[in-house]
């Protein structure tokens, strides 16, 4: 698996666990804003809109996976609402109305800011991030700050000390956490890109790029674990001593590389090519019936006899093809393939046998 691959798969699944959190506390959120002794209409209508919001963004996201990034940027953008209304309407309903204090009535909401800015940190490049991160704390933090700081007897109650610690130290906390952050996931990916190439390194054949036996033995002793029905091909260069002798290794080693790419172009991505060893190949194919087997071992046997590599004349395979069966383990599959790959090579070869 890529780096790239890896990566999109983390954002995926981080993206799904982030907006059905999200949806889940905006849930929370409504019940407790009709079951509260007061009951202010920005609570009733905010709150169940966010959750309608992050639910269909969720939906969205199961639905359309390729567009993560489109559907969590609007999710940080309905973020930002909902910050935003309640700091400025509730700030400057206790700034202009006698005996109000905001500290009674600014709603739960003050460790959102903190999620946003894991959702930034996650889903936007370090120069985005930085500006959405100061943004939010610009119009959530900042008026409640300055909010409580000219109203000393708020600020000391434990609900003022509770809304300072978390839009101040708190805060600046995560921020400088940011560029920490995007460091660490550089290294991961990094990482990851070294652990893939040694992947490719232990799983591929250096010549033609393919897999090699040690992994297509993994996928067949996966198949057999799973009892899913399938089907092995295996084919033998004919008379690839001659073309060796004749016209050299390196001739040798690009007829192979061309088979290689004629037949990978022919298979589809859950059908594993490999390498055996030589000149010889093997192909595991799932969910497979024995007469589009056949059709396939034959459509092989065909393309590759319509090769043109020069200075080579001719290049045909032989090919032997078996059903897995009831029972069977690796070692009798391989030995029944092999039997009828035989039998393709006495019948002169360039032949389909099963």
């Amino acid at each position: 698996m890529s780096a790239s691959m890896s990566r999109e798969r983390f954002i995926h699944r981080a993206s799904i666990v982030t907006l059905a959190l999200t949806s889940f506390a905006a849930g929370v959120a409504s019940l407790i804003a009709r079951l509260g002794p007061v009951r202010h209409p920005l609570d009733l209508t905010l709150a169940p809109a966010m959750f309608l919001v992050y639910i269909g963004l969720l939906i969205a996201l199961v639905r359309w996976p390729s567009r993560v990034g489109g559907i969590m940027r609007t999710a940080l953008i309905a973020a930002l609402i909902a910050l935003i209304a309640p700091a400025w309407f509730y700030t400057l309903q206790a700034t202009f109305t006698p005996n109000l204090q905001l500290i009674d009535n600014y709603p739960p909401i003050s460790s959102l800011l903190l999620v946003l800015v894991v959702m930034a940190m996650i889903h936007l490049p370090t120069r985005q991030g930085v500006a959405i991160v100061l943004l939010g704390w610009l119009l959530v933090a900042l008026p409640v700050l300055v909010y409580l700081f000219t109203h000393p007897s708020e600020l000391r109650t434990p609900r003022g000390a509770d809304l300072l610690m978390t839009y101040g130290p708190v805060f600046i906390l995560f921020f400088a956490l940011l560029p920490v952050q995007r460091g660490l996931t550089s290294r991961i990916q990094r990482l990851v890109s070294e652990q893939a190439r040694m992947e490719t390194m232990v799983n591929r054949d250096p010549l033609t790029g393919l897999y090699n036996r040690r992994f297509c033995e993994r996928v067949l002793e996966d198949l057999l674990s799973r009892h899913v029905p399938a089907g092995v091909i295996m084919f033998d260069m004919d008379r690839f001593k001659a073309i060796n002798d004749t016209h050299g290794h390196p001739v040798g080693d690009r007829v192979l590389q061309r088979v290689a790419e004629r037949c990978q172009q022919l298979l589809r991505k859950n059908e594993c090519l490999a390498r055996w060893g030589g000149e010889e190949f093997l192909i595991v194919v799932p969910n497979v019936a024995a007469p589009a087997l056949h059709a396939l071992a034959e459509r092989l046997r065909k393309s590759i006899g319509e090769l043109s590599i020069e200075p080579v004349p001719l290049v045909n395979a032989s090919v032997g093809i078996t059903l897995i069966q009831d029972g069977d383990s690796m070692g009798t599959i391989l030995q029944r393939v092999d039997q009828a790959l035989y039998r393709a090579k006495k019948h002169g070869g360039n032949v389909v046998e099963s």
